[in-house]
């Protein structure tokens, strides 16, 4: 009886010794586990642009064990937004049960595109009308957020000054685009009119400033043009010019004073601008080549300010 028992002690110590060695050996391994991510725990990057995984590393006594390792993502490079990567290293027989993070911050730092169809300096005469320009509005990653355009502006066509049209747009990342049209409202003709100058034989016209047309002409012999500040005063087709010796057709014809002054083709001229005008000017009128008087008639306006000058 007595040697039952002993035996019995000696595999339940047994058991015991297995048992103490077996939690030692778990003890010793898992305290030499290596499990942690490559790089940053948390990384920025431009939506569109590729994702470089970092990796990790899993490790036992040094030996890899990524094998183990399972990865889930929900990452998606072509939305903006905060993404999870999660590494699950699980061995059951070893009781490992851990799970690393990684978050992906998807981010779009480009504003929209914003297209105005007009100039950014506009002149409107007093009274008239102005027109908001058309506009387009494209996002890279919303498309087309043309409805989302605002629109500021303090323009009053009634009143002289400077005034301004603001559009504005932004995205769902907070990105925003602004673009600025000055209005301009003025008098009739403060920035449109024609200078002649005798001494150089030029004529230049003007809109919003700006040279739209210069020409060489010639003016009358013996200073017989007019100096002085006048206005187009009508503009004629096909007229012939009557004076007390002479009958001249023109093609294109440009009041400026009376009937007797204006501005018209010559075609009896093969030439124009230098000293012509001291040897064999005009009986006062403007003389042009045809083209370029042609395309003065086809965009002047009557009532626009005619300058000349010595």
């Amino acid at each position: 009886m007595q040697r039952k028992k002993n035996i019995i002690l000696n595999i339940l110590l047994i058991i015991l010794v297995l048992l103490t060695a077996s939690l030692i050996y778990y003890k010793i391994n898992i305290s030499k586990l290596e499990f942690y991510l490559n790089g940053a725990n948390e990384i920025t990057m431009d939506v569109g642009s590729k994702y470089n995984e970092r990796g990790f590393v899993a490790k036992i006594n040094k030996k890899d064990i990524k094998e183990y390792v399972v990865i889930e993502s929900n990452l998606d490079t072509k939305k903006t937004g905060k993404f999870i990567i999660k590494y699950k290293l699980k061995i059951k027989y070893l009781n490992i049960n851990k799970v690393l993070k990684r978050q992906i911050n998807v981010i779009d730092p480009i504003a929209p595109q914003l297209n105005i169809d007009g100039e950014e300096t506009v002149y409107i005469d007093i009274n008239g009308n102005y027109d908001i320009p058309a506009y387009e509005a494209i996002d890279n990653v919303d498309g087309n957020i043309t409805s989302k355009v605002k629109i500021d502006s303090n323009v009053d066509t009634n009143k002289e000054g400077i005034y301004r049209v603001i559009f504005s747009v932004k995205d769902s990342s907070k990105n925003v685009t602004t673009k600025k049209i000055i209005v301009h409202v003025e008098p009739k003709y403060k920035n449109s009119y024609i200078d002649i100058s005798i001494s150089n034989q030029t004529l230049t016209y003007y809109e919003k400033n700006e040279i739209v047309l210069t020409s060489p002409i010639v003016t009358g012999h013996n200073n017989s043009t007019p100096i002085g500040n006048f206005k187009v005063l009508n503009k004629s087709r096909n007229v012939n010019l009557k004076g007390e010796d002479y009958v001249s057709f023109v093609n294109f014809w440009i009041a400026f004073k009376g009937y007797s002054y204006g501005i018209h083709d010559a075609s009896w001229r093969s030439s124009f601008g230098g000293d012509i005008y001291k040897y064999n000017g005009s009986h006062g009128c403007v003389n042009m080549p045809y083209n370029k008087v042609m395309q003065l008639y086809n965009i002047v306006e009557i009532g626009t300010p005619v300058y000349i000058k010595y």
